[in-house]
Parts: structure tokens; C-alpha cells; sequence
């Protein structure tokens, strides 16, 4: 669930605001709290959960899927890439509290046409890292 959200102005807007929700399977963020998971609630989870292709590009393998989120697990970062909505790719990394925890995550997302996916993690990933290491202190 968003708790915040920011946009910049332009002509593509995905249409989410605070409270929105949206499938983990298939979201950045999503799968970064999905990572966070022990082991045997991962499992679970992707034992009950029904996956649904949202676009071309949704991962619909569960075995698959898996091994992708327990590579974000080794990452400590998540990029989909035209999963959700087409047009829309992301990028997203935990947000810790001092003891490690993760407490959620943060993300940015870009029109696909416009930034690479190797972009992405170039550009937008330290300065997602570093503001989300900035949140630390401030959680319990």
C-alpha cells in the first residue's frame, strides 16, 4: 500500500495515490518486501497467490518469479520492466529501521521508452539507496 507519493510533471501519470494498492508479484517495491520475507512465508506465499498477466511482460512462472525475488534478496534492489503497465518501468530498495528490519520500500518509475533498464540501476539507484539509508534513524 502507498503511504506517499510523488510525481513530476509530465505527460505520462500512472493513476496511484496514497492507499493505493497493487500486486507484489509484479511491482518493484513489491517484490523488495517480498525479499524481505523469511524464507518459509516466501514460500507460502507464492504457493497461494494466483498470478495474473497484467501485461505481455508479466512474469507468470512461479518458479521463475521465485528466483527472481530471491535475486533482489542477494540485490537488495528490485527493477521491473513493463510488468505492471505497459510503458512503465521501475526500480525500488528497502527502507530500513536501525535494526535492519525492512519497514517498506521506495521506488521511482520512468516511462520505458525513455530510461534503460541498465539506466536505471546506473543513474537512480544510488540516490535511492542513499535516501532510504537517510530514513534509518529516523525509524523504530
Amino acid at each position: 500500500m502507498y503511504i506517499g507519493r510523488s510525481t513530476a510533471k509530465r505527460v505520462m501519470s500512472v493513476g496511484l495515490s496514497v492507499g493505493s494498492r497493487l500486486p507484489a508479484y509484479c511491482t518493484s517495491m513489491g517484490r523488495v518486501l517480498l525479499a524481505s520475507l523469511p524464507e518459509p512465508e516466501l514460500a507460502s506465499y507464492m504457493d497461494r497467490i494466483e498470478v495474473k498477466p497484467l501485461t505481455p511482460k508479466t512474469i507468470l512462472d512461479k518458479a521463475v518469479l521465485g528466483g527472481i525475488i530471491r535475486q533482489v534478496r542477494l540485490d537488495g534492489f528490485a527493477v521491473t520492466d513493463e510488468e505492471l503497465e505497459l510503458g512503465l518501468r521501475s526500480i525500488a530498495v528497502p527502507v530500513k529501521n536501525h535494526q535492519g528490519r525492512v519497514l517498506g520500500a521506495m521506488n521511482i518509475g520512468v516511462h520505458a521508452a525513455r530510461v534503460s533498464a541498465a539506466e536505471m540501476i546506473h543513474r537512480f539507484l544510488p540516490i535511492l539507496q542513499e535516501h532510504a539509508a537517510l530514513l534509518t534513524p529516523l525509524l523504530r
